[in-house]
């Protein structure tokens, strides 16, 4: 049985790479049905692409986050360091899926500033080739 729930964020879930928990990912996303998905970024480990590491279990977190986007689910992917390389699509929409840098929603009457945190990270900023 899927719990119906309003708003499920999810970050650093870096698929591509050894230490990824994509199956354990996958029965919780398989548990529910959100109205509003956000991944606040790194859900994609691009860094790590080099490796030709990509099992089935991760191929299966993206499907299964497509399934959201092809229903009823709001998908917000929040882009981060690790998968920077979607900023280029930043403001791109398809359907219920939306790419941006960060985000405002409503909770309880409050607005709420959604961001992934690489943007306080001076490593990261300034030394690209030393955060990597």
């Amino acid at each position: 049985m899927l719990r119906n729930v309003e708003l499920v964020i999810i970050s650093d879930v870096h698929l591509g790479t050894y230490g990824c928990k994509a199956k354990e990912l996958l029965k919780y996303l398989n548990s529910i049905q959100p109205k509003t998905l956000i991944l606040n970024g790194d859900i994609i480990d691009i860094w790590q692409f080099k490796k030709s590491y990509f099992p089935k279990s991760h191929l299966k977190i993206i499907r299964k986050i497509l399934s959201f986007a092809t229903g009823d689910t709001e998908v917000h992917y929040i882009t981060g360091n690790h998968d920077e390389m979607f900023r280029k699509f930043t403001d791109f929409q398809l359907g219920n899926l939306k790419v941006c840098n960060k985000m405002t929603i409503k909770l309880n009457d409050k607005n709420a500033w959604i961001f992934h945190g690489d943007v306080f990270d001076a490593s990261v900023q300034h030394s690209k080739w030393l955060a990597k």
